[in-house]
């Protein structure tokens, strides 16, 4: 869930919770307020009638209240009794609640039962038409805060949602560092400049990692063509057949140091951008030369080739570039299947597959394309080709896949 939606909703919720539980609260205080303004207007009324049968007789007694009893009564003045009770009016033909008061007067050595009735309609009238009025408002309220909150939660969180865009977007071999919104947000300031720092310093020690890879190779291959040379000489001279067994070990060793040493060079250049020229490149011809290379090795493992499905396909790139990517997926779909398997290649809708025979499980995509991730028990591999085919990939905004299905390995390229 987004941020801001996960704040707006989570602000609704808790107003809307608050709604609740103030509508009911402010409806009982209301209607206690009323009750008590009710039950002060009868005590008044009560101490009015005490006055009048002070100065006169029951009899001489008018009141212009027909809600007001007054009779007899022998008992004991009392505490007054307030309560509510519902009360037929013929003339409306319904039940209204009233409010009474009913009490004992002691006046001039009389007692005196009075019970005086007040309508309570108007007064829930009154409360209901508060109420709703106040629903009305907090509904109003509701949508206003949701808005409000949507809005401003979209303007506070722009900067950092650029940040985040921003980030995502980042590759520390770009060799640029983004540059994000400003903000008044003191803490997303922090956040910016953290971010910047930390992007700056990553950035500085990429670049001497590679430079240092770079001259490493560079410096490591005259050494290795000079040795190598010399062990072509040593092997022109007369040696004992175990010192030619000790040659041509040592003889691998340095060619498997080349080939690595030319590996990292080229995994260096390619993430320098160091194949600026660029053609339109037919791939059809590229596959064509890439069986013909392999045609031998795959007779030496009786391997079965199917080219199916190519049609015509041109990229604009770097045809050095295309080449090592088409050869490195050859290359390592021979390496990898088992003696007298088969391997596929199509191309269509700009979509290059290679697939082949495999000899176990599925391979770890999540590593698959990693440095030096051998996930083979060949001597040969160097755990270079994958990656290199990998920075190729993204070189070109191509999409590189692997995938196993059918007990086949494959790698599939879409240029596009």
């Amino acid at each position: 869930m987004k941020l801001i939606r996960y704040i707006v909703i989570r602000y609704s919720l808790y107003t809307i919770l608050l709604a609740l539980l103030l509508v009911p609260l402010f409806y009982l205080l209301v209607q206690h307020i009323m009750i008590d303004n009710l039950d002060e207007a009868l005590i008044f009324e009560k101490n009015w009638i005490n006055k009048k049968l002070q100065t006169g007789s029951l009899k001489d007694f008018t009141s212009y209240n027909n809600s007001t009893t007054i009779t007899p009564a022998t008992a004991q003045p009392a505490r007054d009794s307030f309560y509510s009770k519902n009360i037929f009016i013929p003339d409306d033909q319904e039940w209204v609640k009233h409010r009474i008061l009913e009490a004992v007067l002691h006046i001039n050595g009389q007692y005196y039962h009075v019970q005086i009735e007040k309508s309570m309609l108007e007064g829930e009238d009154l409360v209901k038409s508060t109420l709703l009025l106040q629903l009305g408002f907090i509904f109003f309220l509701l949508i206003g805060v949701f808005m409000i909150n949507r809005k401003l939660s979209k303007n506070i969180f722009h900067p950092f949602k650029d940040t985040l865009n921003k980030l995502s977007l980042y590759r520390v071999d770009n060799h640029r560092v983004p540059e994000f919104t400003d903000t008044r947000i003191i803490e997303f300031q922090q956040l910016n400049r953290s971010l910047e720092l930390l992007l700056h310093r990553n950035a500085t020690l990429y670049k001497a990692q590679k430079e240092f890879t770079e001259n490493a190779s560079h410096e490591l291959q005259t050494p290795l063509a000079v040795i190598q040379s010399k062990l072509d000489l040593l092997l022109q001279t007369p040696v004992s057949r175990e010192q030619a067994g000790l040659i041509e070990e040592l003889t691998n060793g340095i060619r498997k140091l080349q080939k690595l040493n030319r590996s990292l060079l080229l995994l260096t250049k390619i993430e320098n951008n160091q194949f600026p020229e660029t053609e339109q490149i037919l791939l059809a011809r590229i596959i064509e030369y890439n069986k013909e290379q392999f045609s031998g090795r795959m007779k030496e493992k009786k391997l079965r080739l199917i080219v199916q499905d190519i049609t015509t396909v041109a990229v604009k790139a770097n045809s050095s570039l295309i080449e090592i990517l088409v050869s490195n997926l050859f290359s390592n779909a021979l390496r990898h299947t088992p003696h007298g398997g088969t391997i596929t290649v199509s191309l269509f809708n700009n979509e290059l597959s290679i697939s082949n025979t495999a000899a176990g499980a599925a391979l770890d995509p999540a590593c698959i394309f990693h440095r030096f991730n051998k996930q083979s028990a060949d001597s040969k591999s160097m755990g270079l080709g994958l990656q290199i085919c990998k920075k190729i990939a993204e070189l070109y905004d191509y999409q590189l896949n692997y995938t196993f299905k059918d007990g086949q390995h494959c790698f599939t390229v879409l240029f596009s």
